[in-house]
């Protein structure tokens, strides 16, 4: 069971920190530099520094917590890092949206839903450390299906971002590979192995949104045609790290990519 004295201590830290960082409102700063011999001029608003470290303290809290399970003192913890990754993004991505919302029930809503949601993915992390614990891999599940949604969030953010392409390609990558570490993580094989599975599954995802930053597809849309590949993608990376993938496999997975396809097809704008 996970200590939950310091599990509500967490939380309540970063809903407060969240709530005001709602009401302060901080000044945008604009850098300029050279990349590859091209000048990049970026509009940094100091909310997504406070985004970040409401990240880094989500990251901090859930490993704190993680650390106390009982593999710990066996030797036999797993990387908290990837215990991490869940809640930090839920957190990050709730930091960037709530200050869009349009009038203050949503805002309230949306804070009530993060009271709700970030206990129980740290709370799950937990119980998923050990594999073999009664309900594990029913929570893996879940935090898969939560993963998904972080996902589709994150391209839709990604796409709509007013940002330098090369900073959104940048975005997308890092943000796939830890999201695809964190599924790919349960079919539990070697770490080195894994974290090399995520990086190539970031990096397709990468020249994906690349591709697709030049077309005139809503934000939506591309978060759901992303999600769709994204979810292709690391099922197939899935499968092949637990050395099952075979024929059957490739045409179940080409089956849903179709029927994926031509629903977006049939019902985007």
């Amino acid at each position: 069971m996970p200590n939950y004295d310091k599990l509500s201590v967490v939380v309540s830290v970063i809903l407060l920190c969240l709530a005001l960082s709602l009401i302060v409102v901080l000044p945008t700063e604009t850098l300029s530099f050279v990349v590859l011999g091209s000048p990049l001029t970026i509009r940094f608003s100091q909310n997504w520094l406070v985004a970040a470290l409401l990240a880094g303290m989500a990251c901090s809290g859930t490993a704190s917590i993680v650390r106390l399970h009982p593999l710990s003192r066996e030797g036999k913890l797993p990387p908290t890092f990837v215990s991490c990754i869940l809640p930090g993004l839920a957190t990050l991505v709730a930091a960037i949206i709530l200050p869009r919302a349009p009038d203050r029930i949503y805002t309230l809503g949306g804070l009530a839903v993060m009271g709700i949601l970030l206990p129980l993915l740290i709370a799950a992390e937990y119980y998923t450390i050990d594999p073999a614990a009664t309900g594990s891999r029913t929570t893996r599940l879940g935090l898969n299906f939560i993963a998904y949604l972080l996902a589709l969030a994150l391209f839709a953010l990604v796409h709509e971002s007013k940002a330098p392409h090369l900073l959104i390609v940048a975005a997308a990558l890092a943000g796939s590979s830890l999201l695809a570490l964190d599924v790919l993580h349960g079919a539990q094989q070697s770490f080195r192995r894994t974290g090399l599975y995520a990086l190539i599954v970031g990096l397709v995802m990468g020249e994906i949104v690349w591709a697709l930053g030049y077309s005139q597809v809503n934000s939506l849309t591309a978060g759901i045609l992303l999600l769709l590949i994204f979810y292709l993608i690391t099922g197939l990376a899935r499968q092949g790290l637990l050395k099952l993938l075979d024929r059957r496999i490739l045409i179940e997975f080409a089956v849903v990519a179709l029927i994926g396809l031509a629903l977006l097809l049939r019902y985007s704008p």
